[in-house]
Order: C-alpha cells, then structure tokens, then sequence
C-alpha cells in the first residue's frame, strides 16, 4: 500500500449502493414480463468465456470476506481477464489494482434517482463485452443483478433468491443457515469451483 495510505478512512467514507425497495419491485416485475429465456450449454459457455466480472457485495462484512477471496477467484477463472466492480461510492484505493484485476468503481453521477444506474454507467461496462458476471452479493440488494442484465452479460451467476430470475441465468444454491458468512461464501466458491473444472 502507498505510503500515507488510511484504509480505515476510505472505509469509513464509503456509500453501498442499494436500489430503493418500491423501485426494485417495479423494475423487478417489468424485467420479469419482458424477459425472454434462451437456452444454452452451461458447459461451452465457460469455457468459452474470456471476460469475467465480478460484482462485489454492498454489505460491508461480506465485502472484508469476498475481497480476501478475490485470489482464490482468480484461481478459479485462470487465463480469463478479470475485472471487480464495487456496488459502494467513495471506494477508490480499496483494493489493490495490481493484483491480477482491474477495478471499476461507480461515482454518484452514474446514478439516477433511487440508485439506479443511468445508461452511462450501463454503457461502460457494456464496452468490456464481459461473457459472465458473478454477483457476489447474498443480500438481495439488487444493484448488481439489474445492471448485469442491463449490460446483456450472456451468462450471469448468482445466489438463488427470490428475485433471481430473469437476473441471474443461472442460479447457485446457497445455504445462509450455515455458522458463519465466511462459510457461506466458502460454500459458493466451491459450488463455482466445482462448475468450471466440470466445463
């Protein structure tokens, strides 16, 4: 880390992002009716892939947990280019950038009124033509999913909820009732790890 360099006060300025509850349910339900499912190999299209995204946690205790997992990702999709997307404001120099990703962070203006994202943000990420995202974010708190969808990410995984579909193509059961988040994220790396070796 660079000299003079306070984790603690990036941290405590920082903002999660989290779409408000009415508009997530209105956006929730049109995305639903306009959705149209295709089918597809699950198989082919990880080995495929070349452009991951990883959607990141709003929750700040899950976040600590994901960003220690970051390089057992990076094991995982091997030979794939990486990148991280933060879903939390005033985030710049919370990770590390030259460890083998790149970092997107959002900034208050790529927002509109209840956090959505505005198209300017949808079009950035759009440009890394990623072929999966994998939203890390166990709380439901819909930021990540809706704009992966947003973005036609053509394979998108997440933790079966109750709003998982059409956001996520394909849905990782994950037990919460485990002990300890940790666990819980631990359980999901190894259900991923488990698809990718298979592919």
């Amino acid at each position: 880390m660079p000299q003079g360099f306070d984790l603690g006060n990036i941290e405590r300025k920082m903002k999660p992002i989290k779409i408000n509850f009415l508009a997530k349910m209105l956006l929730s339900r049109s995305n639903r009716r306009l959705f149209k499912t295709k089918a597809f190999s699950l198989t082919q299209r990880l080995k495929e892939s070349r452009k991951i995204l990883i959607c990141m946690p709003a929750n700040m205790n899950s976040l600590t947990i994901t960003k220690d997992l970051l390089s057992t990702l990076a094991e995982i999709f091997k030979g794939k280019a990486i990148s991280v997307f933060l879903p939390i404001l005033k985030t710049e120099g919370y990770l590390p950038s030259p460890a083998g990703y790149n970092v997107i962070y959002p900034h208050k203006e790529d927002l509109k009124i209840f956090s959505i994202p505005k198209k300017s943000l949808i079009q950035r990420l759009s440009e890394h033509q990623f072929d999966i995202s994998l939203d890390l974010d166990l709380e439901d708190s819909f930021f990540n999913s809706y704009l992966c969808l947003k973005c036609k990410i053509p394979l998108r995984l997440g933790a079966r909820g109750k709003r998982s579909f059409p956001f996520y193509n394909v849905q990782l059961a994950i037990y919460k009732d485990k002990p300890s988040l940790s666990e819980t994220y631990q359980g999901l790396v190894n259900v991923l790890r488990n698809l990718v070796n298979e592919s």
